[in-house]
């Protein structure tokens, strides 16, 4: 008999539980935020003036005081792979809107190179 009344209790309350879940609703969705505004247009020269701008980041990158000889190993062939990648850049003479790419892809590494210069003079990398 305790059986049966357990069971009809787990049933009554279950119908109980199912009818205020039923009954619950979401909440109104949130309201639209203000529009995040587009960055502004970057003023960038030409491809030339871009990538040998992101060489001379490069090597001025490697003389931070504090790298290890690892990074500057590394350094030393991102810098022989860039002049690789300008050479055959310029040697497949793109159409202008190509040699704009190329240019923008150059800028937003040299500012990559740039901070990671800052963050190298500020002191020696943490330990791992």
């Amino acid at each position: 008999m305790a059986a049966t009344t357990l069971r009809a209790l787990a049933i009554a309350l279950g119908c109980v539980f199912g009818c205020l879940g039923a009954c619950h609703r979401d909440p109104p969705p949130v309201a639209p935020g203000e529009p995040i505004a587009a960055p502004p247009e970057v003023a960038l020269g030409t491809m030339d003036a871009e990538c040998d701008g992101l060489l001379s980041a490069l090597a001025s990158y490697k003389e931070c005081p504090n790298l290890e000889d690892d990074d500057k190993d590394d350094i030393d062939a991102w810098i022989e792979r860039t002049q690789q990648d300008l050479a055959a850049g310029k040697k497949a003479k793109p159409e202008p809107n190509a040699q704009r790419a190329i240019a923008a892809a150059c800028h937003k590494a040299m500012a990559s190179v740039t901070a990671a210069n800052t963050r190298c003079h500020a002191g020696r990398r943490p330990p791992r």
